[in-house]
């Protein structure tokens, strides 16, 4: 489906395939003469040429007739040229050339390209705070606030819950339907008190930060 779709694109112009060659010819194993014999090749094909006469290759190539042989040997046992039995408007049988495979190695390079960058956005986040923050904004599907971000702050920094306790926090309040900073803090509370007796009422209220937030 992939290669139909590039085909068809290449054929109305709206891709162009020298260029495309011209990029990638080093990426997809080519040595620069083999991309400009490549290019004669689908200039051929494009003007309605079925077969390849080795002696013609040389009109447009700084190469001579049994260098362009053995060019063509090359590209067929390196898989981008290939040849078939295609059947022509009278009926016989002719042998026609085919630039598929090249336009497949192509196509797979520029794959490997986007699975390259996509895996280069998966990195790590350099703090914890970053990735409470990156799930708190995947739950919330919006950008944290200011005020909401030095929240998080607070409860790693001056709280010192754990990355943990924080995410079983955010599950319970996603459990709840409600994954509110505020609501979160209060789990968080409640979840502090039942197992650390230091903290209670009189030592851990609600930091000023989260009651201007609140109230705002």
């Amino acid at each position: 489906m992939e290669l139909l779709l590039i085909k068809k694109l290449i054929e109305e112009k709206l891709l162009d395939f020298d260029k495309l060659l011209k990029k990638t010819y080093r990426q997809i194993g080519l040595k620069e003469i083999e991309a400009f014999f490549l290019m004669e090749l689908y200039s051929i094909k494009i003007n309605g040429e079925t077969q390849i006469n080795p002696k013609d290759l040389t009109k447009n190539l700084s190469v001579s007739e049994n260098e362009a042989t053995e060019l063509l040997d090359s590209m067929m046992q390196r898989d981008y040229l290939s040849f078939e039995l295609k059947e022509n408007k009278n009926g016989k049988m002719t042998e026609s050339f085919s630039l598929d495979q090249t336009i497949v190695k192509i196509v797979e390079y520029y794959k490997s390209q986007i699975e390259k960058d996509i895996v280069a956005t998966k990195k790590e986040p350099e703090t914890t705070e970053n990735e409470i923050a990156e799930i708190l904004e995947t739950q919330l599907q919006r950008q944290l606030k200011p005020l909401e971000v030095e929240v998080i702050i607070k409860w790693i920094k001056d709280y010192k819950y754990s990355k943990l306790a924080i995410k079983e926090a955010i599950i319970e309040a996603v459990k709840s339907g409600k994954t509110s900073i505020s609501y979160i803090d209060g789990i968080l509370l409640k979840k502090s008190k039942n197992v650390e007796n230091k903290v209670t009422k009189s030592t851990r209220k609600k930091s000023d930060i989260l009651k201007e937030f609140l109230e705002s």
